[in-house]
């Protein structure tokens, strides 16, 4: 049997067969399948972007935030508020009752509280701190009635003081006299227990009511005005470089060189030596010759002298020419110079007035150093290009008291008279610039007091200034440097609590140094010039021009979902109605 089959149903055939062995399983030629492949692909490239957003930011953050080392805010704020320590001076007094007209000693009832009442009306600042706390030994008895048979043993420990009291010899009224060394005489006029007590009580208080009365003020934080005193003083230091330079006008003086070295042993050394226990002192000396002055000298035809007024003394250096370097060190210098006028100018005195005349030539400019003129007559001397040691005592003795104006040695005698309850003699050491040894300890005292208060307003002030600059850098060693500084002025405090004066100045001194090491770290001072300004200026140019397409595309697509969803709920609620009204 033969099957005859038409090209027509060969071709359908083929058609229907191709279609039903390739069906559209992709829906690639659907559109609203190819829309959706659209739709989750962008979904996917924008979710990816953002992921790395995300996951990037923390990491961004954390490798571009400042680092700051935690410091100790509260530790600092204990030492602000004079709750870590309550600063004192600890003082022991020990008196010696003569025996001449002898009296009950139990009946002489001297106590630390009466002392401290006495102290604290000196003055009108009511604080605790740097007062005196005083430690009354028992009353020795004295086989004595005279200065010369005092004891001649000074103590040797900073603090501690005897005093000798006596009867007075005659009519002498009550008064009292300071050894140069830690020792004092009391005579009582009126020989009774009362009176005695009196006499003891008043010693006490004319010697340190005015130093109490100061270190108070310093401590005091309404007190930001300095005295003048201690705006003449240079900041304490472990040790000072001393410079003495010869300056003179030019060569018709006939000055060659100077024995200063002579003449810094002869008068200079012994002041040194009694130093020596609170700083150290470098010595180094100079000579420059044709040393002009910047302005003419004016001159007074009747006493045939040239002069200068106190308004040209600030323009006496010649900075454009004279030369002032000192040795490199990390000591603060002080310098003491010595002009020799040209002859043209000679003599060259300084004038405070019309008819007054200044006694020395000399003048100081605080916490840099002191200025001696020298008018030479070359015929009174047999070496006349040479300056002798003799020449220069003078110059040295004006020296020397610029130098203990520098260092802010106190003088009680002029200090102690304000407040004096009883006639008070301040006796000199034999060398009168060399301080006593009871200066020595206000200095002490003084110093100490000074580095602790700068120390805690140096902490104080760093403390704050990171708290307000949130993007302060902090880095470990400035960390270092305050819990070092908290810690040296804390042992600081402790041993003055002990009595032990120069080691707690020793620890001051180091408190204070890395207080402000940490406070001038340049790390940290370059970024006070750093605000958030500039760092907007920075990264907005960077993300802002990615982040605002990311944004508007997060937008869009978030609509379109929404869109969708909506979209799909109404095409839900239509099928569910059409079945309903099917059913």
């Amino acid at each position: 049997m033969v099957i005859i089959i038409s090209s027509e149903s060969i071709t359908k055939a083929s058609v229907t067969s191709t279609t039903t062995r390739v069906p559209d399983i992709l829906g690639t030629n659907d559109t609203h399948g190819r829309g959706e492949i659209v739709r989750r692909t962008r979904r996917l490239i924008l979710l990816s972007v953002w992921t790395v957003v995300l996951l990037g930011l923390p990491l961004w953050w954390k490798t571009t935030r400042v680092y700051r080392a935690e410091l100790p805010y509260q530790d600092i704020e204990q030492w602000n508020q004079w709750k870590a320590c309550e600063p004192a001076f600890p003082i022991r007094v020990q008196f010696h009752l003569s025996d001449a007209k002898p009296l009950n000693i139990d009946a002489l009832n001297i106590t630390n509280e009466m002392i401290s009442r006495d102290l604290g009306s000196v003055g009108d600042l009511d604080k605790k701190q740097f007062a005196f706390l005083t430690n009354i030994r028992p009353i020795l008895s004295w086989s004595g009635i005279g200065l010369n048979a005092m004891a001649n043993q000074p103590s040797s420990v900073p603090g501690t003081y005897d005093f000798y009291i006596a009867p007075s010899v005659g009519n002498d009224e009550t008064r009292a006299l300071i050894k140069s060394q830690r020792q004092g005489f009391i005579q009582v006029h009126t020989w009774d227990e009362a009176h005695v007590i009196k006499a003891a009580v008043d010693t006490l208080v004319t010697v340190f009511g005015p130093q109490q009365m100061t270190l108070k003020k310093i401590g005091s934080r309404n007190s930001e005005k300095k005295a003048k005193d201690q705006l003449r003083a240079v900041k304490f230091a472990p040790g000072y470089q001393l410079t003495f330079s010869l300056f003179s006008g030019d060569t018709s003086n006939g000055i060659r060189s100077w024995k200063i070295q002579e003449a810094i042993s002869a008068y200079m050394s012994p002041f040194l030596r009694s130093m020596s226990t609170i700083s150290k002192f470098n010595i180094e000396s100079q000579v420059q010759h044709y040393a002009s002055l910047t302005f003419e000298p004016k001159v007074d035809p009747i006493k045939n002298e040239h002069y200068l007024t106190p308004d040209s003394l600030s323009n006496f250096i010649n900075a454009a020419e004279w030369s002032l370097a000192s040795t490199v060190s990390s000591f603060p210098s002080l310098n003491f110079l010595v002009y020799v006028p040209k002859s043209s100018d000679s003599p060259l005195v300084i004038k405070q007035g019309p008819e007054q005349t200044s006694t020395t030539d000399s003048f100081l400019i605080p916490r840099w150093g002191g200025i001696t003129i020298l008018n030479r007559n070359n015929s009174s001397s047999a070496d006349a290009d040479t300056i002798s040691a003799k020449e220069l005592e003078t110059v040295m003795s004006v020296f020397l008291t610029q130098l203990r104006d520098l260092l802010g040695v106190p003088d009680l005698s002029i200090s102690s008279k304000a407040t004096a309850k009883i006639p008070t003699q301040f006796q000199r050491h034999s060398n009168a610039a060399v301080p006593t040894a009871w200066e020595q300890d206000y200095l002490l005292r003084l110093r100490w007091a000074e580095n602790l208060v700068d120390s805690r307003r140096t902490l104080t002030s760093l403390a704050q200034l990171v708290t307000d600059t949130p993007n302060m850098v902090v880095l470990d060693h400035i960390q270092k440097d305050v819990v070092e500084a908290l810690k040296d002025i804390e042992e600081s405090c402790g041993l003055m609590a002990k009595q032990e004066y120069t080691a707690a100045l020793a620890h001051s001194r180091d408190g204070l140094v890395k207080a402000e090491a940490a406070f001038f770290d340049p790390t940290m001072v370059s970024m006070l010039y750093f605000p958030d300004e500039h760092k907007y200026a920075i990264y907005m140019p960077l993300f802002v021009p990615i982040s605002v397409p990311l944004v508007m595309a997060l937008l869009r697509e978030l609509k379109k979902i929404k869109e969708s969803k909506r979209a799909a709920r109404e095409a839900a609620t239509e099928a569910t109605r059409d079945k309903k009204k099917t059913e």
